[in-house]
């Protein structure tokens, strides 16, 4: 149970450090909060273990689209 409770908590604390620091008008697109979610779980299924890490991948995975 352990390593889950790990994976939750590094999930969310990617999600808010991405969160921050994705511009406010794309923010407003509809699939934004999906692609995030994708992209940070996909991350941790990959085998990254740094917030950071998966936070600024994640950016700039959500450049690209």
């Amino acid at each position: 149970m352990g390593e889950i409770t790990r994976k939750i908590e590094l999930f969310n604390l990617a999600y808010k450090l991405a969160w921050k620091h994705i511009p406010e008008d794309t923010k407003l697109k509809p699939d934004v909060g999906h692609c995030l979610d994708n992209a940070i779980r996909r991350q941790i299924k990959n085998g990254a273990d740094d917030a950071v890490f998966i936070a600024s991948e994640v950016l700039k995975d959500i450049e690209k689209t």
